[in-house]
């Protein structure tokens, strides 16, 4: 339970967080939702309880997968997910994205270096397990310090 709490927690900065971007893709019966942030506007417990360094150089992406059933109700769904950063300066990095499950809750995550303020694109790949498809879609982002 402590841990769906501090993920409400993750999701909810996610949310609210003046400095996050937080929005969703359809593909399908397959709902992604996504978002980004400073990993400076994680709270201190949240950034310990993840292993994540809070600072206004380093960024943050989310990713979860759910899968809408006949109701109309959304389940989590685990998939094969990665991600690849890009800068202005067409400078790669390949993002290892780190499976958390909770139960309740399945999601992905990745912080990662940067320089604000720094536009990166980020390529995010979803493949759902038991699908042979790879959805695919990108995020730009504008990373700025306070």
């Amino acid at each position: 339970m402590r841990h769906v709490s501090l993920l409400l927690g993750l999701c909810l900065l996610l949310a609210v967080a003046p400095a996050s971007v937080s929005a969703q893709k359809l593909f399908g019966d397959y709902v992604i939702h996504h978002g980004t942030m400073l990993t400076s506007n994680l709270t201190p417990q949240v950034a310990r309880e993840y292993g994540i360094t809070r600072s206004d150089h380093r960024g943050l992406v989310t990713v979860a997968v759910r899968k809408t059933g006949n109701g109309g109700e959304e389940k989590p769904v685990r998939a094969k997910v990665w991600a690849v950063a890009v800068n202005l300066s067409s400078q790669r990095r390949d993002l290892e994205m780190r499976e958390v499950d909770e139960g309740e809750a399945i999601y992905y995550l990745s912080d990662f270096r940067i320089n604000p303020p720094e536009k990166v694109r980020l390529e995010v790949h979803v493949q759902p397990e038991g699908s042979d498809e790879e959805h695919v879609f990108e995020v730009s982002r504008l990373f700025a310090a306070d």
